[in-house]
């Protein structure tokens, strides 16, 4: 089953609030720690994504993140490879059987049709 972890989860959150805002918008982390997302943890995903190129930081008055394109622009794909690296919503590596299996081929099809529909939607859609 293909499931988000919480990592992926908050970032996505975070990215969300962000996108809502537009590109000139900010968020800092009290303000997520106010949303019920937790500090610390935030604070190392969003230094993922500065490292990535998706967000950036300033700090002082009017400080905190912000997006360094418009969020039509970043697509979910790369923000959740910017959180967690190489996106496999399917793999099979490991399985005992994986040589003989007649599930391989189907399992590869499907990686590929989620990376494409994660590659269709942007920030800007998870903002509406």
């Amino acid at each position: 089953m293909f499931t988000l972890t919480k990592k992926a989860d908050y970032g996505l959150s975070m990215l969300s609030v962000l996108a809502s805002r537009g590109r000139k918008g900010r968020v800092n982390l009290k303000e997520l720690a106010e949303m019920g997302m937790p500090r610390a943890f935030m604070s190392k995903i969003a230094a993922s994504l500065v490292e990535n190129g998706i967000l950036n930081s300033r700090e002082g008055k009017g400080g905190g993140y912000g997006l360094n394109y418009e969020p039509k622009e970043i697509q979910v794909r790369e923000a959740l490879e910017a959180i967690e690296g190489e996106v496999e919503p399917v793999t099979c590596g490991g399985c005992p059987v994986e040589d003989s299996c007649g599930q391989v081929s189907f399992m590869d099809k499907l990686t590929e049709d989620i990376n494409r529909l994660l590659e269709k939607y942007t920030l800007e859609d998870l903002a509406k």
